[in-house]
């Protein structure tokens, strides 16, 4: 009988073996690098540049986005988590003044990110940079210092008004409830 016991063993513990069941595969590491020069002509072309400023160039709308120091290494992570943060702003902003929202693949906040870290590259951003058009709307109010966003943030609904009921139990912003049809 022991030996029926021992067999059984190395057969459990040779099955998965056979079966090429190894240990599980070490997950992939996505990785992202940001270019700095390719940063700056975003930061222009994506219109960035309409709210934020960069060593005085620039909206002021938004907070700057001066590179802190130069020992800091860009962290495209933490940057979407930054931006993460003001998106309910961000998206309310673009709406209205650009009428769309900009959009942004991961290879693009890499290099935005990189770009908000290099002192460098931040220097060789000049007012001559911004079309015409675009220089003659950068916003001049300061609105991340004169308003609190607490509640705007909290709130989610982006400039779509209060939440009602829409008669059917359901939740929703007021300007997605669309009015009857007159029969």
């Amino acid at each position: 009988m022991r030996r029926n016991l021992k067999i059984c063993l190395i057969a459990i513990v040779a099955i998965p073996a056979a079966c090429g069941k190894t240990s599980p595969p070490e997950p992939a590491v996505i990785e992202h690098v940001g270019d700095a020069a390719k940063g700056r002509a975003l930061f222009v072309e994506k219109g960035c540049v309409l709210c934020h400023a960069i060593n005085g160039v620039g909206g002021k709308a938004a907070p700057a986005l001066d590179a802190p120091d130069p020992f800091v290494k860009p962290d495209p992570l933490e940057f979407a988590a930054r931006m993460w943060r003001g998106a309910p702003a961000m998206v309310e902003f673009q709406s209205v003044e650009l009428g769309y929202v900009i959009d942004l693949s991961a290879d693009d906040i890499a290099h935005l990110a990189t770009f908000a870290a290099s002192r460098e590259e931040q220097k060789l951003l000049l007012d001559s940079a911004i079309p015409g058009p675009m220089r003659d709307s950068l916003l001049d109010e300061r609105y991340w210092e004169m308003e609190d966003w607490s509640d705007f943030m909290a709130n989610g609904q982006e400039g779509m008004g209060e939440p009602v009921d829409d008669g059917e139990g359901e939740i929703m912003p007021e300007a997605e409830i669309r009015p009857e049809k007159p029969d």
